[in-house]
């Protein structure tokens, strides 16, 4: 078992290293952006980019994972589908930033238009990243991806704490950002075209196979913008029905154990590849589960008796003593992360059989209980509360990802 662990490891190492160096530079971006500007002007930061996530979320789409479900499946680039999806990118981003420019001049009094641009540009620019990525993934290959971004971050990092004590202009950082995003873009294209398609395929834009893509691809999206609220939803219910303070005890905590995800995600990137090749063997997809199920559960269990007991050593290290009350809510999420876990698994099974709808039904589903919880228990229990919600739902989503598992496989 150890073995075939480590085997699974060492294929899906890179998407670890990925998502540990993203973190780091957002934690950094954010950092510098928060110590190096006044509270508004980082209010205003953090709203840009809240609302181009949300249109971002919204016309993706959740292509990305039909694009890996489908290179999986056929172990093969599909020239005509990768052209149709830069031809909609391209149009979607001029879209979302008409849009964007729209909401936060109109709403928000924000008229910085050229900050604005080039702050969604690099929001956006994570679309063609995430596709490129998705057929990357679905052929298997994870180095490029790394040493795209390890070289993109180093030099961004490199050029921005280099001229931090010269220059302190939030329209640089972004600029720089996303000029290391964009090179990430061309590697992962080029990389894509030398090695990966046929060049006697013709590379021919087709609207009636991206129409196709999109219609297939909407439960997809509507269940990634459903995870999405329900990550976020928690915080404007606490603040409506208690207040401000006790949204940030919960956010932290929250924080701390969505984070906990990172150590056993990769494992399933990689896994969705698989089961997307195995989709058409039953028998194969269940042996699959079975395996990964014993692994998520180890790593998950693990992971919840580390929170469980170092809940307030690990806040002082990163948030210090000012957030102690988050202790208890941090110990008590830690009875979710097993279901959170196994539901990861359960919820790629399905999207990798390309049981899109019925995902979008148990996730849509979870976020409407989470509201209705929230609400109910809040009053209840107060912040212990949102706890309660929590678990309850990711059991929730774990009992009827199961169910639609079950009446597939078995």
């Amino acid at each position: 078992m150890i073995n075939h662990l480590l085997k699974i490891f060492q294929k899906g190492q890179f998407v670890l290293y990925v998502q540990i160096l993203e973190k780091v530079f957002f934690f950094a971006l954010l950092l510098v952006l928060a110590r190096g500007y006044s509270v508004r002007e980082y209010g205003d930061i953090v709203l840009i980019f809240s609302v181009s996530n949300i249109l971002l979320y919204v016309l993706q789409f959740g292509l990305p994972v039909v694009f890996q479900r489908q290179t999986a499946k056929d172990n093969r680039v599909n020239k005509s589908s990768l052209m149709s999806a830069i031809v909609y990118g391209l149009s979607s981003y001029v879209l979302s930033t008409f849009l964007l420019l729209l909401i936060v001049s109109q709403l928000y009094n924000n008229h910085q238009y050229l900050l604005i641009i080039i702050m969604h540009s690099f929001v956006f620019s994570y679309f063609f990243i995430s596709v490129f990525n998705s057929f990357l993934l679905g052929k298997g290959e994870q180095r490029i991806q790394f040493y795209s971004y390890l070289i993109a971050r180093g030099i961004s990092i490199v050029v921005i704490l280099g001229l931090l004590f010269f220059l302190t202009d939030v329209m640089f950082f972004m600029s720089v950002c996303l000029a290391g995003n964009i090179s990430i873009v061309l590697l992962l294209y080029y990389y894509l075209f030398s090695r990966h398609t046929e060049k006697s395929e013709k590379s021919q834009v087709s609207f009636v196979s991206l129409k196709y893509l999109l219609v297939m691809s909407l439960p997809v999206g509507i269940a990634a913008m459903s995870n999405f609220l329900y990550d976020k939803i928690d915080i404007i219910i606490i603040s409506k029905i208690l207040d401000i303070e006790k949204a940030a005890y919960y956010n932290v905590a929250y924080g701390i154990f969505k984070a906990s995800q990172l150590l056993f995600s990769f494992l399933l990137v990689t896994g969705f590849s698989r089961v997307s090749l195995l989709s058409k063997r039953k028998y194969a997809v269940k042996l699959f589960l079975k395996k990964y199920s014993v692994y998520v559960l180890l790593i998950s269990t693990a992971i919840a008796v580390i929170i469980l007991l170092f809940s307030k050593s690990i806040l002082l290290f990163i948030y210090g003593d000012k957030y102690m009350s988050s202790v208890l809510i941090l110990q008590l999420l830690s009875f979710a992360v097993i279901p959170l876990a196994l539901n990861n698994l359960t919820g790629i099974t399905l999207n990798g059989l390309g049981m899109f709808r019925e995902n979008m039904i148990v996730v849509l589903s979870a976020l409407l209980i989470n509201v209705v919880f929230n609400v109910i228990l809040l009053n209840s229990f107060g912040i212990i509360g949102a706890v309660y919600s929590t678990l309850i739902t990711e059991m929730f989503i774990l009992v009827f990802d199961l169910y639609y598992l079950k009446k597939k496989l078995w």
